[in-house]
């Protein structure tokens, strides 16, 4: 089930799906004669392929999605929290690599942050949270070792490395850190969703977003004036988002 999951969900994110039309414009053009509903189609999934390149549907959608719960910013009040929990976002542990570069852009962001927090926190530890997703080695487990690489010592820290999803790490982390409170740390985009489940598996947490993707910019950018793989990025973050909200509601966990 897990795979299918995925793979329903890759074939639905906005890549595929403005292929899918561009792809069914096209047969309708040629091999089917049906010249105006092609080129209709056609010119569809340009109008779409270009809103998604300048960022005007990436953004709208991580305007809600990364606005809903803001950095704290007085880390350092609340110290009866016990746990910095971590979750992982990606990892290929290619053995050529450096364990900076065997982690995604985003487990390593969310490391840093987690780490910077319990610093913060003198007497709480750090738990990593992620399994071996579709890769040997436990997401978890990489981002220990860049914590240990970070300097922070093996006994002040903990791992959960057999969950594959955001609602496996709720239910398994609830294991470990019982009616404590935690500091939560993943990316801005993803903590709508793993504060809801969270809060279903009855885990109190403070939410400490990282990784934001819809940054202002202070300057103007001349890059912004073209369409480019950016905005494909941010609309392909935030539909993944939704499409995981839909289906934890679905199975009644949010």
């Amino acid at each position: 089930m897990f795979i299918i999951k995925k793979i329903i969900s890759g074939i639905i994110m906005p890549l595929p799906v403005v292929m899918l039309l561009l792809a069914a414009g096209i047969l309708l053009i040629w091999p089917l004669k049906k010249k105006k509903a092609g080129w209709i189609v056609t010119a569809a999934s340009f109008l779409i392929m270009l809103l998604l390149g300048y960022g005007i549907i990436g953004d709208m959608m991580l305007s809600d999605l990364e606005n809903r719960y803001p950095a704290p910013a007085d880390i350092e009040t609340h110290t009866s929290v016990k746990w910095v929990v971590v979750l992982g976002g990606g990892m290929n542990s290619d053995p050529r690599l450096p364990i900076t570069s065997q982690l995604s852009n985003g487990s390593a962001v969310r490391t840093v942050e987690g780490i910077r927090i319990y610093r913060c926190l003198p007497g709480a530890k750090l738990l990593f949270s992620g399994g071996p997703v579709f890769n040997p080695v436990p997401e978890g487990q990489g981002m220990a070792q860049l914590a240990l690489a970070l300097g922070v010592p093996r006994d002040e820290m903990m791992t959960e490395i057999l969950s594959r999803d955001t609602e496996e790490q709720a239910r398994l982390i609830k294991h470990l850190v019982g009616t404590d409170s935690v500091f939560l740390v993943t990316s801005a985009v993803h903590m709508p969703r793993s504060m809801a489940l969270f809060k279903n598996a009855e885990i109190p947490c403070i939410a400490a977003p990282t990784d934001f993707l819809n940054k202002k910019e202070l300057q103007f950018n001349p890059g912004r004036l073209f369409p480019n793989s950016t905005g494909f990025r941010k609309a392909e973050a935030g539909w993944h988002e939704y499409l995981g909200m839909l289906y934890s509601r679905l199975k009644g966990r949010i």
